[in-house]
């Protein structure tokens, strides 16, 4: 999942990426069924727990689950109200099972530091996400965490210009990937680059690799797919790419060697916007991608968009749900042990001149991608899910934050806390409300 915080992607655009073949043509607008399709079983909360940094403004980016149990988050805390030229932080939690604070670090510097991704390197911790390195601009940030929370090591890369990284794999031959965009490399017309780097467990550089769609581009999610490929997934903007609301994004998918060589690539410019969010592996060998989309809307109206790659990498189905909201879409995704899947994803039920009111969104789909359930709750700020994880015992954690005043249109979210919640088939207590019912957060 590629979500970055403290500085704004906002890869938007419209004309295809030069020698890239386009998708099928997308899908109509799928109704959304009632609550539960019969026979359908909704998922569960077990227990929903925030995390508040002492009244800062605390988002949350990634969850990962440690060999032993627990859960570990990553985000970013910040102070509140922040203005131009603010201190944020990345922050790092790790609670068990129950949702137990069982430590927190808040590291950084001067300027905006954040937090994007969390994965394992053994039973410590990789952390990646951008900092601010004087008198350079924005860099790509590497740590190395203890179970403990103690810092092993950190490194940074980059050149004079900006770079982030929102994403990094655990590599099958032990070494890692990390991927998301630069202006310091690549084609040098002061637009930014796909960027993919392999670093070995140390975190030195092995190989670094860039792209160019056409315009400004950047990678936002990668799999490892077959014994030696990877997928990686890039959202392009063509102009007005500071503006989060920008119509004009498309997105495109690439299939590369191990070297990191393309071997193919696929761009879906259907409509003013088009982006990606997340792709995770399946177990039939292909691949499910989530984000969303105005193929079938008037922008800045978006919907949940989900694609589904077959053994081949090419489009097996696609689906676009246009949810309660206006402002729709689907951050992170997860197939469950009889091969359906959980989809966390937001929806704008209503409408206000803030941007205010997204809700946690989280839909259950079949193998064949028919919906089978959805829920939607939360308040009357922004409630994103931004991270979705299986976890050892069959449910679900969803990582992302709860209270975002005016998060995204100006970047200043108030008192947002993290957001935990653990969802499982089992439970039946704190049973999802239908449709538009509030569950309410459990203040840790």
């Amino acid at each position: 999942m590629a979500f970055v915080i403290a500085s704004v992607i906002a890869f938007s655009a419209g004309t295809e990426a030069p020698g890239a073949a386009m998708a099928p043509s997308s899908p109509p607008v799928q109704p959304i069924p009632p609550a539960s399709v019969a026979g359908a079983m909704p998922l569960s909360v077990a227990w929903e727990k925030r995390f508040d940094n002492n009244g800062r403004a605390d988002v949350a980016a990634s969850v990962v689950e440690t060999p032993d149990g627990d859960l570990v988050v990553v985000g970013v805390t910040g102070p509140t109200p922040c203005l131009i030229g603010c201190n944020w932080d990345g922050w790092i939690i790790k609670i068990n099972g129950r949702g137990d604070l069982l430590w927190s670090r808040q590291l950084g510097s001067n300027g905006a530091d954040s937090f994007n991704f969390v994965t394992l390197k053994g039973t410590h911790y990789w952390v990646t996400g951008t900092r601010r390195v004087f008198p350079n601009a924005y860099q790509a940030w590497l740590l190395e965490i203890a179970p403990d929370g103690n810092l092993v090591w950190e490194k940074t890369f980059g050149g004079s210009q900006d770079e982030f990284v929102v994403e990094t794999l655990a590599a099958p031959d032990g070494n890692f990937l990390m991927t998301g965009r630069t202006v310091s490399y690549g084609v040098q017309d002061g637009k930014g680059d796909v960027w993919l780097v392999k670093l070995d467990p140390n975190g030195n550089i092995i190989w670094s690799k860039t792209y160019d769609l056409g315009a400004e581009d950047g990678g936002t999610s990668l799999i490892s797919w077959r014994s030696d490929r990877y997928i990686l997934t890039v959202n392009t903007c063509t102009s007005d790419c500071r503006s989060v609301l920008t119509p004009h994004v498309f997105a495109s998918y690439l299939v590369l060697d191990a070297n990191g060589n393309v071997l193919k690539t696929r761009t879906f410019n259907e409509g003013p916007k088009n982006k990606f969010n997340t792709i995770k592996p399946t177990r039939d060998g292909g691949a499910i991608i989530v984000g969303g989309t105005s193929m079938r809307e008037q922008f800045p109206s978006e919907d949940t968009w989900i694609v589904k790659l077959n053994a081949d990498a090419e489009v097996a189905w696609m689906r676009i749900w246009n949810s309660y909201g206006r402002y729709d879409g689907a951050y992170d995704v997860v197939q469950m042990p009889d091969d359906s899947y959980v989809v966390a994803a937001y929806s704008q039920v209503y409408q206000t001149p803030e941007m205010n009111f997204d809700n946690f969104w989280v839909i259950g789909l079949s193998s064949a991608g028919d919906m089978l359930w959805s829920r939607t709750w939360g308040g009357p700020d922004n409630d994103d899910p931004v991270s979705a994880i299986l976890t050892s015992d069959g449910g679900v954690v969803l990582a992302g934050f709860r209270d975002a005043v005016s998060w995204p249109l100006d970047m200043i979210p108030g008192p947002a806390d993290f957001d935990v919640i653990k969802m499982t088939d089992r439970s039946v207590q704190n049973v999802l409300p239908l449709l538009f019912g509030k569950a309410p957060a459990l203040r840790h």
